[in-house]
C-alpha cells in the first residue's frame, strides 16, 4: 500500500483516500503501513515524510595517534593537569614543549603561556597545541589572539574530535575543574588523534576567516 505524496494518512481503521473512519482491520493496516514505509525506504515514527535528504556527517575516524610535537600551557587551575598531560603524551611517544607556568602560582596569569603556546603552534607547522585553566574559556580566547590560532574549546570526546574534523583546530582548551583527570586526558587523545576531514566546506569557512584574520 503506497502512501500518496503530500497527503495526510488517515487514522488507523480509517479510508485513506477521504480520511474518514472505516472498517479496515486495524492490525492488518498497521502491518500494510509498517511494509510501505520499509519498501520505500520512507521514515519511521516520529519522523516527517517531507524531510530534507541531508548527508550524514562524516564519521570520526577514531585512527590511530601518530607521534605528534604538541605545545602545552597552563595557568595555576590547570597546573597540576598539564604534568599528568605531559607524562602521558610523551609515554604515548609525543614531542611535548612545556610552555609554563614552569611552578605553581596560585595568583599568575594565563594569558602570557597561552599566547607563548599560541606563537609556538603557528611557527611549527603540523604541531598542536593545548593550553589548559579552570574552564578553558579564558585560555581559549588567549590563544585566538594569536593569527593563525584555531583554538577549540572541548568539553566532551565528540567536540574534541570536531574541533580537529570540521574547524581544523591546531589549539584545543581544556577546563581542568570541569573534568576528572581521566576524561581531560581523553579529550586531548580525541583532539590528537583526529585528523581534519579536508571537506571542501569546512575549508572553505577557515579560509574566510583567514581572510578576515589577516585583511
Amino acid at each position: 500500500m503506497e502512501l500518496v505524496e503530500g497527503a495526510v494518512p488517515a487514522p488507523i481503521g480509517g479510508n485513506l483516500v477521504t480520511g474518514q473512519p472505516g472498517t479496515v482491520d486495524v492490525a492488518e493496516e498497521v502491518v500494510l503501513r509498517a511494509d510501505s514505509v520499509v519498501h520505500r525506504g520512507g521514515v519511521g515514527i516520529g519522523e516527517s515524510a517531507h524531510a530534507p535528504n541531508i548527508p550524514a556527517p562524516e564519521h570520526p575516524s577514531c585512527g590511530t595517534m601518530s607521534a605528534m610535537r604538541i605545545h602545552v600551557a597552563a595557568d595555576h587551575a590547570g597546573f597540576e593537569l598539564k604534568a599528568a598531560l605531559i607524562e602521558h603524551l610523551r609515554a604515548s611517544g609525543h614531542d611535548i614543549t612545556d610552555h609554563g607556568a614552569v611552578a605553581y602560582d596560585a595568583l599568575d596569569d594565563y594569558p602570557p603561556v597561552c599566547l607563548a603556546a599560541g606563537e609556538a603552534v603557528v611557527a611549527d607547522a603540523g604541531s598542536l597545541g593545548v593550553v589548559i585553566g579552570g574552564s578553558g574559556n579564558g585560555e581559549q580566547i588567549a590563544a585566538n589572539k594569536v593569527t593563525g590560532v584555531r583554538a577549540a574549546l572541548a568539553w566532551n570526546v565528540e567536540t574534541a574530535r570536531l574541533g580537529r574534523q570540521h574547524n581544523d583546530a591546531n589549539v584545543v582548551a581544556v577546563g581542568a575543574r570541569m573534568h576528572s583527570t581521566s576524561e581531560a586526558l581523553a579529550i586531548v587523545d580525541a583532539f590528537v588523534a583526529e585528523p581534519f576531514s579536508g571537506n571542501e566546506r569546512h575549508q572553505r569557512r577557515i579560509d574566510q576567516m583567514a581572510a578576515y584574520e589577516t585583511r
